[in-house]
């Protein structure tokens, strides 16, 4: 698998860089457009068109990041301690993360924003291995005004671990002051020495609790992004749209919107979205897309606090964790599927400047297992231990070289949360008013062309051929590939147990 270039041009890479990961909440990749400077990344970086979540749901596909592993192998599978994920089934693998090996590698580390769901943060809250800073806010933070945020700096706090209340501010902006005074901190307390800062938003996910009737939005821009005709702090009259009239923006123009879901499995089937709730899908996308302008604000922040020498040396990686649906399918809000503006994110990686030049694009299947083995790779760590788990380094494509043999299938899987486990109501638990039930348990495969899911309880499986239908509108369930799909499924969804194969062979169809 190669990558397609533009003006590319091969100059050695440096050793140990610095990585600069910003990791976002539900941002699906219709919101893109619209972030000039996130989609700059693309410039002298690496864009990847087929990146695909192991699993649309917060808790499990950050397990999958940090682990490089599927969530059938982490046993991370919903966001709820109580109902087989959240921090209760992740806390055993902080020993294991990418934070750890990359600490041991040299590397200062610093985390900011959201973590795991249940993660506790409160008096005397717990520092997970590796990491030298920890600015971590709790469940508050998905309303962005109100939350506490951890302030440990190895060299500075740890003996008194402060705990800083929001003040009013708007949490994307304070991760980005603290984002750059961790760089800042960085050439004081470890100068000479390599840095990895993760900077991990809220936004643009919802805020949590929303009843109807209240003036705040269900997705709470800054204030500046808000409309001036509504909030007196408001710097545009339509909000900011990233430099688009945000009422020229309209919900129905998103594929497969509303779309007749005869064809689809049962628990797709509905109505046709009534006018009163299209009008509220449209002003949810168009706060989703204010949403991400303090997004795109805080990476300009961060990035230019970096010095001429320092982004001769800097990747720069920005993803999400998983998309988000407003309407499609006449699904109304959420992310729990297997089609692709749930699963398959956006992933841009800026190369450092004193590396490969040219815009390179890349349309290997590639996924968040990959990751932990991505950063591992560029702190270079033993191939032995960077390739123990479920995925591969992605820097190869990153740098615009050639790879053998690169895997053909992507693996997701969902299992069906329980909505009546014990504990907090689930950040990420979609509606269950009829016309927007969750998806059943299940396990899919995407490759270069292919939609394959199966259903638990579902006497047939979905099948969309995504070359011809790239919105995945017609159901072709008893296409001849679903025999082939289904067999490598079966391989996919036990892989990196004992007596079975492993992940990485797993993937390969041919």
């Amino acid at each position: 698998m190669a990558s397609s270039q533009a003006g590319a041009g091969a100059v050695a890479e440096p050793r140990q860089p610095n990585i600069i990961f910003f990791l976002v909440d539900d941002m699906s990749a219709d919101l893109l457009p619209y972030m000039d400077t996130v989609s700059g990344l693309a410039r002298n970086g690496t864009t990847f068109t087929d990146y695909y979540v192991s699993n649309s749901l917060c808790c499990p596909s950050r397990a999958s990041m940090f682990t490089g592993q599927f969530p059938h192998n982490t046993g991370v599978e919903t966001n709820k301690g109580s109902d087989g994920g959240g921090y209760q089934a992740f806390e055993k693998h902080e020993s294991r993360t990418y934070a750890v090996a990359l600490d041991q590698a040299g590397y200062r580390t610093g985390y900011l924003g959201k973590y795991i769901n249940e993660y506790p943060v409160g008096a005397g809250y717990k520092v997970p291995a590796g990491w030298d800073e920890w600015h971590v806010a709790g469940g508050g933070g998905y309303n962005e005004f109100r939350y506490e945020l951890t302030r440990y700096i190895k060299e500075e706090t740890a003996d008194d671990k402060p705990l800083d209340p929001s003040g009013g501010r708007y949490l994307v902006d304070v991760l980005g002051q603290r984002a750059a005074r961790f760089i800042e901190r960085s050439r004081e307390h470890a100068p000479g020495e390599p840095f990895f800062l993760q900077v991990s938003p809220f936004s643009p996910h919802s805020r949590v609790g929303v009843k109807p009737g209240e003036k705040e939005p269900r997705f709470p821009p800054a204030r500046r992004d808000r409309p001036k005709t509504q909030w007196p702090a408001g710097e545009f009259p339509n909000g900011d749209c990233g430099g688009t009239d945000c009422d020229s923006i309209d919900v129905f123009t998103l594929p497969a919107f509303n779309e007749d879901t005869a064809d689809k499995p049962s628990w797709v089937r509905r109505d046709k979205l009534a006018p009163k709730l299209v009008k509220e899908l449209r002003k949810d996308f168009r706060n989703r897309i204010r949403m991400v302008q303090s997004v795109d604000d805080m990476v300009e922040r961060v990035l230019s606090t970096l010095t001429d020498e320092e982004k001769r040396t800097t990747y720069v990686v920005f993803t999400s964790d998983n998309g988000f649906h407003l309407g499609q399918h006449r699904l109304v809000r959420g992310k729990s599927t297997a089609y692709d503006h749930d699963v398959r994110v956006p992933l841009l990686v800026r190369r450092p400047a004193a590396g490969r030049h040219g815009d390179l694009v890349t349309g290997a299947v590639a996924q968040n297992v990959d990751l932990f083995a991505t950063f591992l790779d560029l702190a270079g760590a033993d191939p032995a231990v960077r390739d123990s788990r479920d995925g591969r380094s992605l820097l190869p494509l990153i740098q615009g070289r050639k790879v053998k043999d690169w895997r053909d299938a992507a693996l997701i899987e969902h299992v069906k949360p329980d909505p009546k486990a014990p504990g907090a109501p689930d950040p990420d638990a979609d509606s269950l008013k009829a016309g927007n039930s969750q998806p059943p348990t299940y396990a899919a495969v995407r490759t270069a062309g292919d939609l394959y899911v199966e259903y638990e309880g579902e006497p047939k499986p979905e099948y969309y051929d995504t070359v011809a239908d790239p919105d995945q509108e017609t159901n072709d369930p008893d296409n001849a590939r679903t025999a082939d799909l289904g067999k490598a499924l079966d391989a996919l969804r036990t892989c990196g147990g004992p007596g079975v194969k492993d992940c990485w062979t797993a993937a390969h169809l041919k």
